[in-house]
C-alpha cells in the first residue's frame, strides 16, 4: 500500500514538473514578448524556479535510496514545493498577460 502511494504522488509530481516546463516556456516567450512587463518578481521567481530544479532532483534521487518508509515522506515534500512553485509561476503569468 505504501508503495502504490508513493507511485501515485510520484505521478503527480512528474505532472507538475511537465506544467512547470510549460509554463517556464510561456514565462520565456512573454518575457521577450513584453520586456516592460518584466517585474521583480519574475526575476525573483525564474531564480527560485533554476535553484529549486536542483535541489528536487537531488530530493527524488534520495527517495530511490532511502527505504520506502522514508521515501513517502520525501516524495510528498517534493510535490507540495513543486505545486508551490507552479502556482508562482502561474500567477506571474496572468500578471504578464492582463
Amino acid at each position: 500500500m505504501n508503495s502504490l502511494i508513493t507511485f501515485i504522488i510520484s505521478i503527480v509530481f512528474l505532472g507538475l514538473v511537465i506544467w512547470e516546463n510549460r509554463l517556464h516556456s510561456q514565462l520565456g516567450f512573454l518575457a521577450s514578448q513584453f520586456p516592460e512587463k518584466v517585474t521583480k518578481d519574475f526575476i525573483k521567481v525564474v531564480r527560485q524556479e533554476r535553484w529549486l530544479n536542483w535541489v528536487l532532483c537531488i530530493l527524488a534521487i534520495i527517495v530511490f535510496l532511502t527505504t520506502s518508509r522514508y521515501s513517502i515522506l520525501i516524495i510528498s515534500i517534493i510535490t507540495i514545493i513543486e505545486l508551490l512553485l507552479v502556482m508562482r509561476m502561474d500567477r506571474i503569468k496572468n500578471e504578464m498577460i492582463e
